[in-house]
């Protein structure tokens, strides 16, 4: 959970995550095989919208399907229910994400052509239409409005040592309150005025890989609006190691969370 006691972007993320491996090993897919292959799917860009607040006492369902194909990528969709809720709360549609997979060579990490067999078993089908993908998120020109550096932890890390796709997240939520901060606006004039800004929907696009020990700057930026209220401000950020080369460009919107009056309870919006 969050400061707040909702369920953190990044431990979300990281279910729609394993959301997917289950549903790859259901099609007879599993980690042994793609071992086995030398291949891995890897995710290039995820878009997430949080409907409503969960957290401790929730029960979540996550369902999933695959949207269309292409040559080497694969579009999937996931719905995240809140099945039963803390104090009695019932049934609601939680979030919505969709995240476009790669399916690449391990030992080169570039992309391959995912084989008729995969297709038949996960997919259903040799044909796939092709759906149109959101428009790229593009950093505007300016200078950023706060640089906000990190470095690359072994707590970071997945089984490729790299850093984990949910991580990414933490990243970008640190940076923003930082800006948040340098505005005046940070945690602890939030919760004087009883709550926080949350993230309410997050469009990730990963360019690069980042390992242990590499020093990262997230470069944030509040289009047209240089001040931070509790009206749902925007946020374009990018990631970038020390060297230049750009790892990470995501727009957000943030909202106003009320913090619960119970320790332990879930905030409501």
């Amino acid at each position: 959970m969050d400061l707040l006691g909702e369920f953190k972007i990044s431990g979300l993320l990281g279910s729609l995550e394993q959301a997917a491996i289950e549903a790859s090993a259901d099609g007879g897919f599993d980690p042994a095989r793609y071992t086995a292959d030398g291949r891995v799917w890897l995710v290039r860009r995820t878009r997430l919208e949080r409907l409503v607040p969960v957290g401790g006492g929730d029960s979540l369902a996550i369902s999933t399907h695959v949207a269309d194909f292409r040559r080497a990528r694969s579009l999937r969709r996931y719905e995240v229910r809140r099945t039963s809720g803390y104090e009695g709360r019932g049934e609601a549609l939680a979030a919505t994400a969709s995240t476009d997979w790669v399916y690449c060579d391990v030992d080169s990490g570039r992309p391959v052509s995912v084989p008729d067999e995969m297709k038949l078993a996960l997919f259903g089908t040799l044909e796939s239409p092709v759906l149109a993908r959101a428009p790229k998120v593009t950093p505007p020109d300016d200078p950023p409005a706060r640089v906000f550096t990190t470095a690359v932890l072994p707590s970071h890390l997945d089984h490729m040592q790299h850093v984990n796709n949910a991580v990414w997240a933490d990243f970008l939520e640190d940076a923003a309150f930082s800006l948040f901060s340098s505005r005046g606006f940070g945690i602890e004039q939030m919760l004087e005025r009883g709550g926080a800004l949350r993230i309410r929907d997050l469009d990730l696009e990963y360019l690069g890989d980042a390992r242990l020990g590499q020093s990262l700057q997230v470069h944030s930026w509040l289009p047209g609006d240089p001040s931070v209220t509790t009206r749902s401000p925007t946020l374009i950020q990018t990631i970038q190691r020390a060297d230049g080369q750009r790892l990470l460009r995501a727009r957000s919107t943030w909202c106003w969370r009320t913090k619960p009056g119970v320790l332990g309870g879930i905030p409501e919006p």
